[in-house]
């Protein structure tokens, strides 16, 4: 079609689902060993500088979608998106309950309603919420974005974002704060948090060669700004100013934005892109959503008399490669589609290539 492919995106993908795994492979040592003192703050710590990950998979899936459409929607996108992004979500939020229901010998009410739950958002897989409610709002950007002038839409956005979570954490979150569901969707599913996220990505991905452009002639000020970003970050966090280890933080935002462009860049020089990189890349949203289950597996049935950082490196083993083996497995299966998403289509020509998976 004319547009030069993303290659950066297959690296920055597998950064993101690394990093996600093993925010939650920490939290398993947290838990399993029940780790307090100058440990848990060490582990904490870990968890701070990783919480990129979710909000680098809604740049990655905007900033492809945008590059792929950027002056129209094709015919079936929202179908495209339901059938093998959302109906995963949906066999994932019920395949959860379940393992719930088997577990602790749950009744079939208390099923339907922890399937209810993740439906709306309770677990973690709340991003495919937030991703198409970006989907719906490509809809408009594509359409009137034109009008704006970018620069005006950048910056109503990021204080839009900012000042979303500043309000919520700080003036109203006593307000949700008796509801457990209330609390996750305002600080992590209703979109306004993430609006940032996409309308950076949203420009980006649709001045893609630009794009590159700016990040070669400032990426020394690009390393300046992950690091007094981070620093900023790690400071309000041992502070004590906002101790919630979560994405949804208004001092994530210009962290991740930051060190995305920096890995941008970085990846933007890498010629060549060698196979088991896309082909690993292509299994990172089953990756996301199955490996919470792989990690509580080994937790039940591991013997944990290895080292903390033993026990810590194999959770994020596990939680890589075993969702792998099982999106393999499920894969080869008529309906394999619509638990575990589409898998990359591989084409014959002089050079083996994989198309991208659905945006």
């Amino acid at each position: 079609m004319g547009k030069k492919e993303m290659q950066e995106v297959y690296w920055l993908r597998i950064i993101a689902c690394l990093s996600v795994v093993l925010i939650h492979a920490v939290s398993r040592v947290l838990t399993d060993f029940s780790v307090t003192g100058d440990d848990r703050v060490v582990y904490r710590t870990l968890q701070v500088i990783l919480l990129y990950g979710t909000p680098m998979f809604v740049l990655l899936s905007t900033i492809v979608m945008t590059h792929a459409y950027k002056d129209h929607i094709p015919k079936g996108f929202l179908k495209k998106r339901l059938k093998y992004i959302f109906i995963p979500y949906l066999a994932m939020a019920a395949f959860y309950a379940g393992d719930k229901y088997y577990r602790y010998h749950w009744t079939f009410s208390d099923f339907a309603k922890e399937f209810g739950y993740n439906v709306i958002g309770q677990w973690h897989g709340y991003f495919v919420l937030i991703i198409f409610q970006f989907y719906l709002l490509h809809l408009a950007f594509v359409k009137y974005s034109n009008r704006f002038k970018p620069l005006h839409v950048l910056t109503i956005s990021f204080c839009i974002s900012v000042g979303y979570w500043i309000s919520l954490y700080f003036y109203f979150i006593d307000y949700v704060s008796h509801s457990s569901y209330l609390t996750l969707f305002f600080s992590r599913v209703l979109f306004v948090g993430w609006l940032f996220y996409y309308v950076v990505a949203y420009y980006c991905g649709k001045n893609y060669e630009r794009f590159l452009n700016i990040l070669n002639e400032n990426w020394k000020f690009l390393l300046v700004g992950v690091i007094g970003s981070f620093t900023l970050l790690q400071y309000i966090y041992h502070t004590g100013i906002l101790m919630r280890v979560t994405s949804a933080r208004f001092d994530v935002i210009l962290y991740t934005v930051l060190l995305f462009f920096l890995l941008f860049y970085v990846f933007s020089k890498v010629k060549r892109v060698p196979r088991w990189i896309v082909s690993t890349s292509g299994y990172s949203y089953g990756i996301y959503l199955l490996h919470p289950f792989v990690q509580t597996f080994v937790s039940r049935t591991v013997f944990r008399e290895a080292t903390e950082l033993t026990y810590l490196f194999v959770q994020l083993i596990a939680g890589v490669f075993g969702p792998i083996v099982l999106i393999y497995l499920i894969s080869k299966f008529p309906f394999g589609k619509y638990v575990v998403g589409k898998m990359p289509v591989r084409k014959k020509d002089n050079k083996e290539v994989f198309k991208s998976k659905v945006a």
